[in-house]
């Protein structure tokens, strides 16, 4: 399982909230007491890796993926603090994970994931949770041995890449959850071009999970909680660790999404401008 952070905001004032998410995503990493009340785990130590981009840049976006525990790593620090410089809109979206039972732990397989459209747009996913595996590979007709190199979100990204057209649709996004096994905390990140340059980027991110009567569903709540905080053209989705246990400093206002609430934001790779609209899917 996992922890994550999603960002979107104006620079340079969004790094000052920037700092403090991410000190807090490196301590939820490191000791997150919902994890060990549900699962049993306690870190979240089998590699880190985050997507970023800055509009009004012209080159791609930067990813940076390792597989040593983020609390650990002595580049994280580096990386995370000093990546970003210009007057755009910041989107950001960060990733520690704790791998599932029986998943390869290996760079493929750490978050973000990464796939293109048929059109070459690029599509980045962070997940918390986990799809079933195997009937996705079906329906990507994936040969023998795909387990032993892919996990549950890299194919489950390799197949929505393959089924969207010029942007990610609500019922997109449907067809995609009808495969969770657990849950579906998601940040999925689409970077669009047009003639060689970034034309527009869309971020959807929200959260799902599965009730399954068993006494746990308290703990379910508490561990795949996702939070909105916004105000002031900051737009930060933490993970309910790094929130409830580590509380970020100059976060605007948070606020729990609803299971089933997502929201895609479209953003003018240009100008910075984006808007937003709220699915609810359950």
């Amino acid at each position: 399982m996992c922890r994550m952070a999603i960002i979107l905001g104006g620079m340079p004032s969004i790094l000052n909230v920037r700092e403090g998410v991410v000190n807090g995503l490196i301590k939820a990493a490191s000791n997150d007491p919902y994890g060990e009340r549900l699962y049993g785990e306690s870190s979240h130590s089998d590699g880190w890796g985050f997507v970023s981009l800055v509009t009004g840049n012209p080159t791609s976006p930067l990813m940076f993926k390792s597989l040593k525990p983020i609390y650990l790593d002595p580049l994280s620090p580096k990386i995370l603090m000093g990546a970003h410089e210009g007057q755009g809109t910041l989107i950001e979206m960060i990733h520690a994970r704790a791998a599932s039972t029986g998943t390869p732990k290996n760079i493929t397989s750490t978050h973000p994931v990464y796939s293109t459209t048929n059109t070459g747009h690029e599509v980045f996913m962070v997940h918390n949770g986990s799809f079933r595996r195997d009937d996705l590979a079906r329906y990507l007709n994936l040969g023998p041995g795909y387990g032993a190199s892919y996990n549950d979100t890299f194919i489950a990204n390799l197949a929505l890449a393959g089924r969207v057209g010029d942007g990610i649709t609500v019922e997109d996004l449907k067809w995609l959850l009808g495969y969770v096994k657990t849950g579906a905390n998601l940040g999925i990140l689409m970077v669009k071009y047009m003639d060689g340059r970034l034309s527009e980027v869309q971020l959807v991110v929200g959260s799902y999970y599965v009730k399954a009567n068993d006494g746990k569903d308290e703990a379910r709540d508490d561990y795949y909680r996702l939070y909105w905080c916004s105000g002031n053209g900051i737009n930060v989705y933490a993970s309910s660790t790094i929130v409830d246990y580590y509380r970020p400093v100059n976060l605007p206002n948070c606020t729990p999404l609803r299971n089933g609430e997502y929201h895609s934001y479209m953003v003018d790779a240009n100008t910075g401008k984006y808007t937003r609209e709220v699915w609810v899917l359950s």
